[in-house]
């Protein structure tokens, strides 16, 4: 967006904040600011680590007209990137390296307004790596400018709020990392006109959404004005009340942006100040089903002599449901985890087409570990969103192998949906079962503890402690069991491919009630399998087989025997039906075993 001359409100709002608050202006200054790039939620940000940007994502800069102004960026990983302002054709060249840093330095334009710096490397920019520089001789709050504006980008509503209360120390609602910004204390307006307007407490006079934003914002009991950390005003200069300072458009501006905040994006008003206040916890969110059912796997192969076999994966970004009343940010191969389940024979040649979804935010690509070559194909797959790409490998080892995203942080690309597994049959096939199915363990690294309700992202700092909150099979709490349980008669042979995605736990993989009478350990099917086995080892990035016959109707339970997993979400169900079998196990049932 180019908006350096198209924000006169928010010009006119900056002059009366000078007039208003007496001995704030400043002289026009050099400046110096210093960003990195970084990963947070998994998205890739501009942040902040000099002076009062430090930990500001896209943090919103500020400069006198006429000043000088430098900026510094630090490569903090993940990829390339450069720091580029348009409106003076100024950029601070690409940095490549982890740690490798590059300047700008420029004359700041003498006309008040707002430039837009962003990050000019492929497209970072359109996913949100950019913010804004704002030119004033009114120095301005360093306010992630990520979330700082409304829908349309428009920045008046801020600049209202801090015009409506000069010096006060709030936090808008729904805006994070908002430091020396003010606003109302609301509950949710979808909620406020059914409970809020008809509670006890209430005791105004509005009867709707609307009429109530503008009643709190007129009510100078819901500000405080105690000591302003941007030091832009002194406490003594603010208006007698609001009502002062904001006029009917601009109010009418705030109710607009209000009423456009998400579900659960307000506190209540109680009177209390914004710094006492409880945020409200977010509320119970659906998602996607992006659970792959573990029947969801392709037939045994049919006799034949080697071909191509083409592969189609699609990274895409969903927002999916990993347990009941909370979602998390999956990174899929073709929006389900685990991704395909990919079946070719010895001598085969893999053609792999991997496209990146236009709505994805992240480069993404595939490393197949049945591949010979370099990065197993992740060097031939680095994929942006909106693009393809493809490579071809030939299958010259029979296994049962992972794959999996390796873009940086590979970690991160895995500990978020993005794995699978690839079965290369012997040439002579396999032997002949009743039921196949298909089954991987992923550990979940959630900014919430986990239960929390509502919308759940990646947390880099547990994913490198190796901290998960989740530990899932087929991608999801109650993917196994209550949703797609697997099925299956007495008097089956069932064989189980089992995969460990990670990114970092390794598996004890065992069936509480039956004993794999084949286990073809570390997936070596070219190898005699080992037999009679209770429970078999699966370490990340690793794959297992095993085969069992079913001889008792009941429920087995699929499980990691490392059992204070069950408390993080990892269990599945094989649920086999058909007549009891009382030579083999009989009694009478006494209780919940705990299992």
């Amino acid at each position: 967006m180019k908006t350096y001359f198209k924000f006169p409100v928010l010009a006119i709002l900056l002059g009366i904040i000078l007039t208003a608050c007496a001995g704030t202006s400043f002289q026009p200054i050099d400046k110096e600011y210093v960003l990195t790039t970084d990963l947070r939620d998994g998205n890739l940000v501009f942040l902040g680590v000099s002076d009062e940007i430090n930990g500001v994502e896209n943090p919103t800069l500020s400069a006198a007209p006429g000043s000088t102004i430098t900026v510094i960026l630090i490569n903090g990983g993940e990829g390339q990137h450069d720091i580029t302002f348009p409106e003076v054709n100024a950029s601070t060249g690409v940095v490549k390296e982890k740690g490798e840093e590059a300047s700008v330095t420029f004359t700041v334009p003498t006309v008040h307004g707002e430039m837009e710096y962003y990050d000019g490397v492929a497209n970072h920019a359109e996913l949100g790596m950019k913010g804004v520089l704002v030119v004033s001789a009114t120095d301005v709050a360093p306010v992630s400018s990520s979330s700082a504006t409304t829908s349309n980008g428009d920045p008046a509503v801020l600049a209202a709020f801090q015009k409506g209360a000069c010096g006060s120390c709030h936090t808008i609602a729904g805006i994070p990392n908002a430091a020396g910004v003010i606003a109302p204390n609301l509950t949710d307006v979808n909620m406020m006109t059914e409970e809020l307007l008809k509670s006890e407490s209430y005791t105004g006079n509005a009867t709707t959404a609307e009429e109530y934003v503008r009643e709190s914002i007129l009510d100078p009991n819901l500000f405080i004005a105690p000591d302003c950390p941007t030091g832009a005003c002194a406490p003594n200069v603010m208006p007698a009340t609001l009502s002062d300072a904001l006029t009917t458009d601009e109010i009418d501006s705030i109710v607009t942006y209000l009423n456009g905040l998400p579900d659960g994006a307000y506190v209540e008003s109680t009177g209390e100040s914004a710094a006492d206040a409880m945020v409200m916890p977010q509320a119970p969110t659906t998602g996607a089903d992006i659970v792959r059912a573990p029947s969801d796997l392709p037939a045994p192969l049919e006799a034949r002599e080697p071909q191509t076999v083409r592969v189609d994966l699609e990274a895409i970004e969903v927002e999916g449901q990993l347990a009941d009343g909370t979602t998390f940010t999956y990174w899929t191969f073709n929006g389900a985890v685990p991704g395909p389940f990919v079946r070719v024979r010895v001598g085969d040649t893999i053609e792999v087409h991997m496209k990146n979804s236009t709505t994805s935010t992240m480069n993404h690509s595939v490393d197949f570990h049945a591949v010979t070559g370099p990065g197993g194909g992740a060097v031939m797959t680095q994929t942006e969103p909106g693009k393809e790409t493809v490579f071809t490998a030939k299958a010259i080892n029979t296994g049962l192998y992972v794959y999996h995203c390796a873009t940086p942080m590979v970690a991160n690309h895995i500990s978020n949906g993005m794995y699978g597994l690839i079965l290369v049959e012997p040439e002579g096939g396999l032997a002949p079962v009743d039921r196949e199915f298909y089954v991987m363990q992923g550990d979940i690294y959630t900014t919430g503890a986990f239960g929390d309700k509502g919308l759940q992202t990646t947390d880099v700092t547990k994913l490198l402690n190796e901290d998960p909150e989740y530990i899932v099979f087929n991608g999801a709490v109650g993917a196994l069991t209550d949703q797609k349980p697997l099925t299956a008669n007495v008097g089956e042979t069932v064989r189980i491919f089992f995969g460990v995605g990670g990114p970092n736990l390794t598996s004890s993989f065992h069936v509480i009630g039956e004993i794999f009478d084949r286990v073809y350990d570390q997936a070596s099917l070219t190898a005699a399998p080992l037999t009679d086995v209770q429970t078999t080892l699966v370490p990340p990035g690793g794959a297992t087989m095993v085969e069992f016959k079913l001889e008792v109707p009941g429920r087995y339970i699929l499980v990691d025997h490392a059992l204070s997993r069950l408390q993080r979400g990892l269990a599945g169900f094989l649920i086999v039906e058909g007549d009891p079998n009382p030579e083999i196990f009989n009694g009478t049932p006494s209780g919940d075993s705990g299992h």
